[in-house]
């Protein structure tokens, strides 16, 4: 008879520095039997699930699979009514087997600091303690003690960017299988060094993280070892926990778990400094990219990251690239809905003047008044097809195109972080063809652009997503903290291991 096992997500990462608020409204939510129908065929955690549970002979049963986009805390509304309703359907589905999730781990709500603590503490009230949760993790997940006591296994994502989320679904779901055959009693050990990274500093296919992760596979060639998970933490988030941490999860040999989480958490402090960013000032960038024999040349504006809960409407290198007269250049994207309305207004092959950018804040620059032609209108609506987001309609809002002398703008409805090359060819631009090319990402857009760029060169441009991280205003975070706090560069070894 095949076992019975619940499906579902609640997922947010939370930039609790963040001026745009989360509401119910901004999540994607499919529901019961439309969890599996929009997900199938797809390259998703969910598609994954769905996948390894019919090679395993595995029933799913679907709940609520709902995501939305990285912004500032998520309404209290909105996550009490996320969660009824899972925790309604896993009730209705009666007795089961176990609970297969995926949780982003950086979520933060309206009253409650750990909603994902909170999420797997309630799950485990409802089908007891002898049935295994198991969810998989955003590799920049705050891993909490309440996380790591409620579920049985968490595997968080080995690559940033995050271009493995099918195979670690994979994965979280052959080890269900294997805890439901009674092949492994999975035990998991934390370690969380005392030490907060920017994103920019966490891609995976370069050092340090490389090799944190290099040595993290080795130590899953032990049989003993069922996964190593280095989550390298979420810093725009001001709680407690956040930070590294290291989750070695054993089949019940739990020294042996802590003497390698201990040993992963020791060798990431002594390459902490490695973990300081190096970006380029602003005119700087621009002015490397315009000399360059040979483009595309990426101009990488990581604070103004809506994947990491920015507004997109900086102005800052828009603006230098305007006055430094670039040619050739293509800004992805500026999200300013007013702007699109009043090119829309104007037509394709028309003029407008009008005001861009700067219309959430003012940490990221003031609006640019800029003259254009509208070269196109689009109904934002394309499939990703590269390494990011495959097989699922991706849907930006209305967007236009606007030619201001050199520089071609996106100006789209939504946020977007172009992480897929389909934006730029379903707007009739060959990317490989363009000088310069500004993305709003911190490392999600070289998944796609790395293979085209002839450089990428990360730009110090102002925002709530950037590298500086002691400019932010934390107030709840453990101290010391590095980087945070000067006399935490002059301790070699770590003698405590910090847990919640």
């Amino acid at each position: 008879m095949a076992k019975r096992v619940i499906i579902g997500s609640i997922s947010h990462e939370t930039n609790t520095f963040s001026n745009i608020p989360t509401r119910l409204s901004d999540f994607k939510v499919q529901m019961d039997k439309e969890v599996a129908t929009t997900h199938k065929g797809a390259r998703t955690i969910c598609s994954a699930f769905l996948k390894a549970a019919e090679e395993q002979d595995i029933e799913v049963i679907p709940t609520i699979w709902a995501n939305a986009q990285p912004s500032g805390l998520v309404e209290s509304h909105a996550f009490n009514w996320l969660l009824d309703s899972m925790v309604e359907r896993v009730k209705a589905a009666g007795k089961v087997n176990g609970v297969l999730l995926h949780l982003h781990g950086a979520m933060a709500a309206e009253g409650c600091d750990d909603p994902e603590g909170r999420i797997l503490e309630t799950l485990r009230g409802v089908v007891g303690e002898s049935v295994p949760i198991v969810s998989t993790l955003d590799m920049h997940a705050n891993i909490t003690g309440t996380m790591i006591a409620k579920a049985n296994v968490l595997v968080g994502y080995d690559t940033y960017p995050h271009v493995d989320g099918y195979e670690r679904g994979i994965e979280a779901a052959n080890i269900m299988a294997r805890i439901l055959r009674g092949e492994i009693a999975p035990t998991m050990a934390m370690n969380k060094p005392p030490m907060i990274t920017s994103p920019q500093v966490q891609k995976t296919s370069y050092p340090p993280m490389k090799d944190v992760m290099d040595l993290a596979h080795k130590m899953e060639e032990d049989k003993r070892v069922v996964n190593v998970t280095v989550a390298a933490g979420y810093p725009f988030a001001d709680f407690e926990f956040i930070g590294m941490t290291m989750v070695v999860t054993t089949n019940n040999d739990r020294e042996l778990g802590q003497k390698l989480a201990d040993e992963l958490s020791s060798y990431v402090w002594k390459k902490r400094r490695n973990f300081l960013a190096d970006v380029v000032p602003v005119r700087e960038a621009v002015e490397e990219a315009m000399r360059a024999p040979e483009g595309p040349i990426v101009l990488a504006d990581l604070a103004d990251n809506p994947g990491g809960g920015a507004p997109c409407d900086g102005t800052v290198i828009l603006r230098t690239l305007l006055e430094l007269g670039a040619r050739d250049a293509l800004i992805a994207v500026i999200a300013d809905p007013e702007t699109v309305s009043k090119a829309i207004e104007a037509g394709v092959g028309n003029t407008v003047t009008m005001k861009v950018g700067g219309k959430t804040d003012r940490l990221h620059g003031d609006p640019v008044e800029v003259t254009g032609i509208v070269k196109l209108i689009f109904d934002g609506r394309f499939v990703p097809t590269g390494p990011m987001g495959t097989g699922l309609e991706t849907d930006v809002g209305r967007t236009v195109l606007l030619r201001c002398g050199g520089v071609d703008i996106i100006l789209t409805e939504k946020r977007y972080a172009a992480t897929s090359l389909t934006l730029y060819r379903s707007l009739g631009i060959e990317p490989t063809e363009k000088r310069i090319i500004v993305v709003k990402s911190a490392v999600h857009f070289r998944a796609a652009h790395e293979p085209i760029a002839k450089r990428i060169i990360e730009v110090d441009a102002p925002g709530i997503h950037g590298v500086r991280l002691a400019a932010f205003n934390y107030r709840k975070v453990r101290r010391p903290i590095f980087p945070l706090d000067p006399e935490m560069l002059g301790i070699a070894e770590l003698k405590t291991n910090w847990s919640d």
